[in-house]
């Protein structure tokens, strides 16, 4: 689509955004990954949207953004730029889905053990707080991993979840939000 967008992927440590991420990097150019793991602060992240749009591709924001004010950043930021649509893809993934992950990870940039991650999952999921439509987003969608059950995700795959996306209806801000998880987040009982 020749029509830019900020991609805001929103889901808990070891949800399956990353992996995600990089498969529409790769199989899509036009959209630049910004993943504040590699990048090393969120200052850096909003630097490399912002160039990016300027460079007139497509940005998809990697990080948890796991409240409103996370995701304010990225928003304001479309705006930015007129035109700009800000889709968000929820990676409604069952908490113990995400922490079986995490005990089998090896190769995170900034986790380094399965016991800081399960950490940063516990605290994630107690904060976390699913996208509402007053928000300023065009295109809200959550991806279950009954969506998506292959470990890897094929071009094909990539753009029927944008196609999924794009095709979602505009959130109303009067909605009760649909959007909020369905026992994933936060199921965390060691609270």
């Amino acid at each position: 689509s020749p029509q830019q967008v900020v991609l805001l992927l929103v889901g808990l440590v070891g949800s399956g955004k990353s992996t995600f991420a990089q498969a529409l990097e790769a199989h899509l150019p036009h959209f630049r990954r910004c993943n504040q793991d590699d990048l090393g602060d969120r200052h850096a992240v909003e630097e490399l949207a912002r160039r990016t749009l300027v460079e007139g591709l497509s940005v998809c924001i990697d990080r948890t953004n796991f409240d409103e004010r996370q995701r304010a950043t990225w928003i304001n930021i479309a705006r930015e730029f007129p035109g700009t649509q800000v889709w968000v893809l929820v990676f409604d993934t069952p908490y113990e889905v995400c922490a079986e992950r995490l005990r089998h990870r090896a190769d995170h940039p900034t986790i380094k053990t399965p016991e800081v991650g399960l950490s940063v999952l516990a605290r994630f999921s107690s904060q976390f707080r699913a996208p509402a439509p007053h928000e300023g987003h065009q295109r809200l969608l959550a991806l279950r991993p009954a969506d998506h059950p292959a470990p890897e995700y094929a071009r094909e795959d990539v753009l029927a979840i944008l196609r999924r996306v794009r095709d979602a209806p505009p959130p109303e801000a009067g909605e009760r939000n649909q959007y909020a998880p369905r026992g994933g987040f936060h199921a965390n009982s060691r609270r």
